[in-house]
């Protein structure tokens, strides 16, 4: 059979291999395939990635253009509310412009104050220019009319040298209106050339991409690669060139659109992706061009990348395909041990009962969690350790040890044995020893099954006990039969007597006392017998509550309740009928009546209610609640469970069978009582019933 099944994976393990090579043969190929798609397809990607990352080149160049002026335009605003701008103490007015100045880190050509004529009255870092009147000038102007913060066009000052003027109005409130009125400008130069410095030129776009930028009259502002461009309108640079393929790049650009266009210029095809910034009320925009022959350059060194990376992928496939192949068998072996183990543990640690597997030196090489849990040590510290150690806590082996024998037969053998292990408690145990290999020419590893016997021997001892007990039981139900019929003669004999008028006072006397005890003695007896020999409940549909309201009409009516005990009800309006025994239910309410009469002394109140809940779960499981409390003596909560037992009473004159008998019809409902008692302020009996529907 293990030749069989042997040969059978062989051929598995071939056939796995032959599929391995065919898959990695099928991946190669499929590989070039691929590769040849993908190299068609990587054209259009390439271009994609490059258009985002021109229009993303454009689109930052332009924020950052935007929120340099911004900034700058902010300080401005921030300049122009300080208190010395508006009167004009020169002192103070020079040493804030230093100060704004160097906090731009000279991003500013020049900080400078006009006051309301348009004459400079301060300027920073000192110039000539200042005593100048500059009323003409469109910015100051614009600033006076609108009363708010400008940006002027691109202003040529010389040739290649280009300036922006940025304004922030001064307002004073004045006259009884308290409007605002204009009391000069703050105005600040910005040099075009840093604007190229610090946002065209670092544009690096393939080999030769560069940045240009154009205002919203279509005057071409920056120009790294054409100086010649600058300061000149793009409309009539078309015109003279005849460029007409530029046409639609510019006019998309005046209208403020981003995107990517592509355009001739000088014979030179280029890619241009363009953006729009804010100027003000003006709007700018930023391209940023590559020539297309480096962009297709661009493609052929990365498709060159991938041919490389093709050669080592397919490489990389063969040598995996061969490895696995080399490496599966080995892997396949291991597996399917592994699983052997896996699915033999599984079921060992499953096993409700203990288990080991021991070495021809006595060790122990595995056990079960349930030999561990009931020595009282972990799985591992059990592993490599002597079993007369673990199990017995002796030093040397044990002479009657079932092991001997199966290592002597080389058969199985079992023995009951008494362990005493030295880190739990000491139980008794089924031993049961198995070889694991017939080999005769070395001791084999012994299986050793352990059954606890601890509960097997406990339920044994019940079940003897029991056994006593209930023949205990049977006699001494014979013998208080057979007392019971003597005893009712002498009490008949003993009330003769008593009638008969032949004797004297102390005679009668006598006689009382011997009637008395006779009649507590058969009544003993009677509760005895109904307790020995109890009837079995004969259920019936009927309402709890009606039956409470029959047994308290009568009680209200007897001397030895009232009127010295107030008895309260609060019964459940909405308790549900129940199948009990009704005759039953009425001798478990007399019964904790006449406890709870006899534990109030003098005055008090007796309580009963009832209600009703369902436990949760899928079966809800629905249960009555009948309570019964005192306001008398209570007793001592050690005493909850000795009270319920037979001819236990805690008062003088008790029988002490009426809560044994409660108990025991609670019990053969299948319900549960339970007590709660303080010394000294009262108790409080609760029967739970199911509800049986």
């Amino acid at each position: 059979m293990r030749y069989t099944i042997f040969h059978r994976d062989i051929r598995k393990l071939s056939l796995i291999i032959c599929l391995l090579g065919l898959v990695t043969l099928f991946l190669a190929v499929e590989t070039l395939i691929l590769a040849s798609e993908y190299r068609n397809s990587m054209v259009k990607d390439v271009l994609d990635q490059f258009y985002t990352q021109q229009i993303n080149v454009a689109r930052q160049t332009a924020a950052g253009i935007e929120k340099f002026l911004v900034d700058i335009l902010r300080d401005l605003k921030l300049l122009a509310q300080y208190p010395q701008m508006k009167t004009g103490e020169n002192p103070e007015t020079d040493r804030m412009l230093k100060q704004f100045y160097e906090k731009d880190d000279q991003d500013v050509v020049h900080f400078y104050r006009l006051d309301r004529e348009g004459v400079m009255i301060d300027i920073y870092p000192p110039s000539s220019a200042k005593g100048e009147n500059f009323a003409h000038r469109n910015y100051f102007q614009q600033t006076r009319k609108s009363l708010k913060p400008h940006i002027s066009r691109f202003l040529q000052v010389r040739e290649h040298y280009w300036t922006l003027v940025l304004t922030c109005p001064i307002l004073i409130d004045r006259g009884p209106s308290k409007t605002p009125q204009f009391d000069g400008l703050i105005a600040a130069t910005v040099s075009v050339e840093q604007i190229r410095n610090r946002f065209i030129k670092p544009i690096t776009v393939a080999q030769t991409g560069y940045g240009w930028l154009m205002d919203s009259a279509g005057t071409v502002i920056i120009h790294p690669t054409h100086p010649e461009m600058e300061g000149r309108n793009v409309q009539i640079l078309l015109g003279e060139a005849g460029e007409n393929k530029m046409k639609d790049l510019f006019i998309r650009m005046e209208k403020g659109e981003t995107n990517i266009s592509r355009y001739t210029y000088h014979d030179i095809t280029k890619y241009a992706a363009f953006s729009p910034f804010r100027l003000g009320d003006q709007l700018c925009s930023v391209a940023v061009c590559a020539p297309v022959n480096e962009v297709k350059q661009y493609m052929q060194n990365t498709f060159g990348k991938e041919r490389i990376l093709l050669a080592f992928v397919i490489f990389v496939i063969l040598g995996s395909g061969v490895t696995v192949m080399l490496l599966v068998r080995r892997i396949y072996t291991m597996r399917m041990e592994e699983r052997s183990r896996g699915r033999l543990m599984e079921i060992f640690h499953s096993m409700e009962d203990g288990f080991c597997i021991l070495r021809p030196d006595f060790r122990i090489e595995t056990a079960n969690r349930m030999v561990a849990k009931r020595i009282g040590m972990n799985e591992k510290e059990v592993v490599g350790h002597e079993c007369y150690r673990v199990f017995m806590g002796r030093e040397s082996r044990c002479d009657d040890c079932p092991l001997d024998e199966t290592w002597n037969r080389g058969r199985p053998a079992n023995a009951q044995k008494h362990l005493t292990p030295p880190s739990g408690k000491a139980f008794s145990a089924g031993v049961l020893t198995i070889p694991l290999t017939r080999s005769k020419e070395e001791r084999p590893y012994i299986f050793c099954y352990l059954k606890d016997l601890t509960s097997e021997t406990r339920l044994r001892r019940k079940l003897t006990q029991s056994k006593k007990l209930a023949t205990v039981g049977e006699m001494a139900a014979g013998i208080a039969h057979e007392m019971r019929n003597p005893l009712i003669s002498i009490r008949s004999a003993i009330e003769m007597l008593r009638e008969s008028p032949h004797h004297n006072e102390e005679e009668k006397t006598l006689a009382d006392i011997i009637f008395k005890e006779a009649s507590q003695l058969e009544k003993v007896i009677q509760e005895f017998l109904v307790y020995a020999q109890p009837p079995r409940p004969e259920p019936a549909l009927f309402q709890l509550n009606d039956l409470i309201e029959e047994i308290l009409r009568i009680v209200m009516k007897r001397e030895d309740f009232v009127p010295r005990l107030q008895i309260e009800k609060a019964l459940a309006a909405d308790l549900p009928e129940a199948y009990l025994d009704r005759r039953q239910m009425g001798q478990i309410l007399w019964n904790l009546l006449q406890n709870a009469r006899d534990a109030i002394p003098l005055r008090g109140l007796i309580k009963i209610s009832t209600r009703w809940e369902a436990a949760g779960g899928p079966h809800r499981r629905k249960s009555l609640y009948m309570t019964v409390e005192d306001t008398g003596q209570g007793f001592d909560e050690t005493l909850s469970e000795e009270i319920f037992k037979p001819f236990f009473s805690t008062k003088s004159d008790g029988v002490g069978m009426g809560l044994a008998l409660v108990q025991q019809i609670v019990l053969s409902h299948e319900g549960v009582i339970q007590v709660e008692s303080v010394l000294g302020k009262g108790s409080q009996f609760t029967v739970r019933l199911p509800i049986v529907s």
